[in-house]
């Protein structure tokens, strides 16, 4: 039987074979946990991970705040080295994507199109154990 990780698990590994050479692609909660992550020991540690992807995302809404920017959508941060693109999926879920410098952020567009559906779906499934 299914479970709603396996499930998360396998979309968002479908998600990763589809992005231009991803260092991750995890699934963030608004507590700032790691809800999924792929792969399961990424090259910076899921509790990084988590811990910016909250991060970036209070500094985004403050500056949208700021700005009179309107509700959230993304934020990317890029560096020399890496760059992190966190997208809003709902209230309480973000996906939190490391990705090399020199690949643009659009290049992750067509994929989040087609898998952040299913991402939605998994999460507002009912899964029961017996």
């Amino acid at each position: 039987m299914a479970t709603r990780q396996s499930e998360l698990e396998k979309i968002l590994g479908k998600m990763a074979d589809e992005l231009p050479d991803p260092d991750w692609v995890a699934l963030v909660d608004d507590n700032g946990l790691i809800v999924s992550c792929i792969p399961e020991s990424p090259v910076v540690g899921q509790d990084l991970i988590a811990g910016m992807t909250a991060a970036s995302i209070i500094m985004a809404e403050r500056v949208l705040d700021e700005i009179d920017g309107g509700q959230m959508r993304f934020t990317s941060i890029a560096g020399s080295k890496r760059q992190m693109l966190s997208v809003v999926l709902s209230r309480d879920r973000v996906l939190a994507i490391g990705i090399g410098p020199e690949v643009p952020a659009q290049a992750t567009f067509a994929s989040l199109t087609r898998w952040v559906p299913e991402i939605l779906k998994v999460l507002s499934k009912s899964y029961v154990t017996s």
